[in-house]
């Protein structure tokens, strides 16, 4: 059975990307699973943990393949062999704190025990404490294990996984303690707590899992050898070669690039401003973090699959050929796992933290980005940013259903005004990237059906766009003051495209390029400054 699985997972790049979509299930699984409150539950919980583990530590094997240990001295073998240990004993203490946690809340201890340290006054009191103990045991554990790692080994997905493991652990005891703190606060906050508990144990176990995984699987350094003779002289030294290891901002820059942040930023605004201007009033802060925080990871999660996806082409492209996949400066798979993630975690503290209706609107969009756009559109059809454009238009409506808990005619009209606002926008960029696209054989519109066509399509667009802001306030959604800014910019923004359309020079395009953004951000803008005037 287990060399099926490394079978399957060793596959194609189809057969990973379903094998890493099982693996972002089987979290959300052991999750959900946690927060049953029956005895039972416990037992499916400690289940679904552990088949995370075994299909995580799967993969991994898989992706790292067959690997010769090299020949290590004694110190060295000793060496290996008390890593190994640590390792082992670090994430088993760690599965029992996971399912000892479920165990101790579905038996009511939790509430026998109020306090962080209770005396032992019945079995349920020693339960709660025993499970503290482990919990504090396994943070320790953990935390000797990040710092052999990170003498040992030089390789980024050991050191990354342990580090997130140990960061992840943090939190997750700071949020038990919290949890502890709110048992006589509102039912909701107890259990938006919980379920966020849950799910930074589970993404520590899957760290962990990770990082102990490739460890045990790669070549143990040699280096270890000299690092054990060097102890024994009480020598303070660093086992790793800094020259052949990449700085650490360095690495963590390319991960963070992969998500694209520099896009999220305009779209999130979009989140929140449209939380401002609904009918339910302000919204509380706990309400706006919690959105904004998971509405950022989500699409996040949806670009570092679209970096794995569009690897090859990027590759073609100057504009995206320097990006880490392209570069190899970062495996391919790591951008799987990391979108998936990404993609999981902000799925539940949407579910824990705002609601039903967000989340689901949050995955659609993720789901419309990676598998409507990415996948089929953008290679297909000269259409792509016409119909692939809904997937920029979700966040708006995220944030209106946040506050609401659902959707209604005026949140329609901001999905709209930026699936109108994309195809200009884009097309800009286009003309300027046509000879990339060209070359990637990607069917963007300049490069199927030419400069002039695209900059007419560009001025009906924007005609388009610029009507539909106009009819939020015929329709009792903003008042005068927005109407009258919103002419503003759309004259502004029409004057460029037409100009584009007229002269069509590269300094044109990129004059509409730019101010579409700050077209976009100033609309928005207006939005909140028309109800905070009402």
């Amino acid at each position: 059975m287990r060399l099926q699985i490394h079978s399957f997972f060793s596959g194609s790049s189809l057969r990973r990307g379903i094998a890493l979509l099982v693996i972002a299930l089987s979290y959300v699984f052991a999750v959900v699973a946690g927060v049953t409150t029956t005895l039972t539950g416990a037992v499916v919980s400690a289940t679904a943990i552990a088949a995370l583990g075994l299909v995580i530590s799967s993969y991994v094997s898989a992706r790292v393949g067959p690997t010769a240990q090299p020949l290590l001295g004694g110190r060295a073998q000793k060496a290996r062999r008390n890593y190994r240990m640590l390792a082992l004993g670090s994430a088993a203490v760690l599965y029992s704190t996971l399912v000892g946690g479920v165990l101790v809340r579905n038996a009511g201890a939790l509430w026998v025990c109020p306090t962080l340290v209770c005396s032992a006054t019945s079995d349920l009191a020693i339960l709660a404490m025993v499970h503290r103990g482990v919990a504090a045991l396994a943070m320790l554990l953990i935390a000797l294990l990040v710092w052999r790692t990170w003498r040992l080994f030089s390789q980024p997905v050991v050191r990354l996984a342990a580090g997130a493991a140990l960061g992840l652990m943090l939190v997750q005891i700071v949020v038990g303690m919290t949890q502890v703190w709110l048992l006589h606060d509102s039912a909701t906050s107890l259990a938006a707590t919980r379920l966020a508990h849950l799910a930074l144990g589970a993404g520590a176990w899957a760290a962990l899992v990770i990082g102990v995984t490739a460890a045990l699987r790669l070549p143990f350094p040699k280096q270890a050898d000299k690092e054990q003779a060097r102890q024994g002289a009480g020598e303070a030294h660093n086992v790793t070669d800094s020259s052949a290891v990449r700085r650490p901002l360095s690495v963590v820059r390319d991960y963070v690039s992969l998500t694209k942040p520099g896009v999220i930023t305009l779209l999130i605004f979009t989140t929140f401003a449209a939380m401002f201007i609904t009918p339910a009033g302000l919204p509380s802060f706990s309400l706006v973090f919690w959105t904004m925080l998971a509405g950022w990871l989500m699409p996040a999660g949806a670009h570092a699959l679209n970096c794995y996806f569009d690897r090859d082409i990027d590759i073609r492209m100057g504009r995206t050929g320097r990006r880490p996949l392209p570069s190899n400066r970062i495996p391919a798979w790591h951008a799987l796992v990391l979108g998936l993630s990404l993609m999981a975690v902000s799925f539940v503290l949407f579910v824990a933290f705002v609601n039903w209706a967000a989340a689901l609107l949050a995955f659609a969009g993720f789901f419309y980005y990676v598998v409507i756009y990415t996948l089929w559109l953008k290679r297909s059809t000269m259409s792509n940013i016409v119909i692939g454009g809904a997937a920029g238009a979700f966040p708006p409506l995220i944030g209106w259903a946040a506050v609401t808990g659902g959707l209604t005619l005026p949140s329609l009209f901001l999905f709209l005004i930026i699936f109108y606002w994309t195809p200009p926008h884009f097309w800009a960029l286009a003309l300027i990237r046509q000879k990339d696209y060209a070359n990637a054989g990607v069917p963007m519109l300049p490069v199927v059906a030419g400069d002039d066509e695209t900059r007419r399509q560009i001025v009906l667009y924007s005609v388009q766009m610029i009507m539909l802001t106009l009819l939020l306030t015929p329709f009792g959604v903003l008042g005068l003051p927005y109407m009258v800014m919103a002419l503003v910019l759309g004259g502004l923004f029409l004057r460029l495209a037409v100009r584009l359309y007229r002269v069509g020079t590269t300094a044109a395009a990129w004059s509409l390029y730019k101010f579409s953004l700050l077209y976009l951000f100033l609309l928005f803008v207006a939005m909140m400054v028309d109800r905070l005037l009402a």
